[in-house]
């Protein structure tokens, strides 16, 4: 045994030996998972369906945290009615917006003429009728279940409740994340120092500095620019009397939180609704407003709103929003684009220290 040990690296038969209890253990935990039937799943779908709304309750107290701060300061208000004063402002606006859609599209629904389409659908009754009929057979011939359509319906309605839920909930969580903001902080800057190392809290402080730069200027950045575009477009398309200046406003707003989509989207719905309509003259008086802008926006407007520690290359900027929503589709594609740039700061970091290291080595040889 005395002479085995002389052939053995210490330093390598301790690395064996982590590797086989690794794979033992490992080994252990999938046959326990293999016995365990659907518990391990329902545990972790439990886990999953507290931790989204804490999490999205995160997301919303970091976006909204420096409007409350500015009302703290600005107006001199407590933190809890500066809390509460802004998520009132904030559910007024939603509250607005939803009034003037609603006020948009009754005048739309007013516009129509019910006694024309009541004639025309009681003209093609028999057509419905004999359509659906059709539509029946094809299903039944190609073995499609229609109950499994209706109840994917279902399944929708249901997904649309839970949405609301969720985010009832994550309005909860916000604010009292915003509340206890000071002392959920301090008790984690406890917990950091008793187990991680001052050298290691240094590099992750510096990280997190670089993080909310990159989220905060471009996240914030970009809802701002979304909600400024798309109301300066329904403005703009409202007074050249282009058709449907809601929808357009609202999908080119919507769409331009994404780098490089919101001039396709804008375009592509106003092109859409003038062909509805049948409106070519209004098609080319919108182009050109979108046109402009989209122009001043991607220009002026945009770059003045987004931290400059976000400044990243188009193909990089391609290159992450495939990688997001693939990962998590349109959240994914919002996402991507800063912890792009996070990822690009911290390199262009890792280079700068290595050029540094090689200079002060090259200083010494000298």
């Amino acid at each position: 045994m005395s002479k085995l040990k002389q052939y053995l690296d210490p330093k390598y038969t301790k690395i064996s030996v982590y590797v086989i209890i690794t794979a033992i253990i490992t080994f252990v935990l999938c046959i326990i998972l293999s016995l365990s039937g659907g518990f391990f799943k329902k545990f972790f779908s439990v886990i999953g369906l507290v931790l989204k709304p804490i999490i999205a309750g995160g997301v919303i107290a970091y976006l909204i945290e420096p409007l409350v701060q500015w009302i703290q300061k600005k107006l001199k208000f407590s933190r809890p009615i500066a809390v509460i004063g802004t998520f009132v402002v904030i559910v007024l606006l939603i509250l607005a917006m939803l009034v003037m859609a609603g006020l948009f599209l009754g005048k739309q629904i007013n516009a129509i003429n019910f006694n024309e389409i009541g004639n025309l659908i009681g003209s093609f009754s028999d057509q419905l009728k004999d359509i659906g009929e059709r539509v029946t057979q094809w299903f039944a011939s190609h073995s499609i279940d229609i109950k499994a359509i209706t109840g994917g319906v279902g399944n929708v309605v249901t997904g649309i409740t839970g949405a609301a839920s969720d985010i009832f909930f994550a309005s909860i969580f916000a604010i009292y994340f915003l509340l206890d903001s000071d002392r959920i902080q301090k008790y984690w800057d406890r917990v950091r120092k008793l187990f991680v190392k001052p050298q290691t809290q240094a590099k992750i402080h510096e990280i997190l500095v670089d993080a909310d730069k990159c989220f905060s200027g471009y996240i914030r950045g970009q809802f701002l620019d979304a909600i400024l575009v798309g109301v300066v477009t329904f403005i703009a398309m409202t007074i050249c009397q282009v058709p449907y200046p809601f929808v357009i406003g609202l999908l080119t707003g919507a769409g331009n939180l994404i780098p490089y989509v919101g001039p396709v989207i804008g375009f592509a719905t106003l092109l859409i609704v003038c062909l509805i309509e049948n409106a070519w003259s209004k098609l080319l008086i919108g182009g050109i407003i979108l046109a402009v802008l989209l122009f001043v926006d991607g220009n002026i407007i945009n770059p003045k709103l987004l931290s400059s520690s976000i400044e990243i290359h188009p193909l990089l900027v391609f290159a992450a929003m495939i990688a997001g929503s693939a990962v998590g589709g349109l959240l994914g594609m919002l996402v991507a684009v800063p912890l792009a740039a996070l990822l690009k700061i911290q390199f262009d970091k890792f280079i700068d220290r290595k050029e540094a290291e090689k200079r002060a080595e090259s200083r010494k040889k000298q």
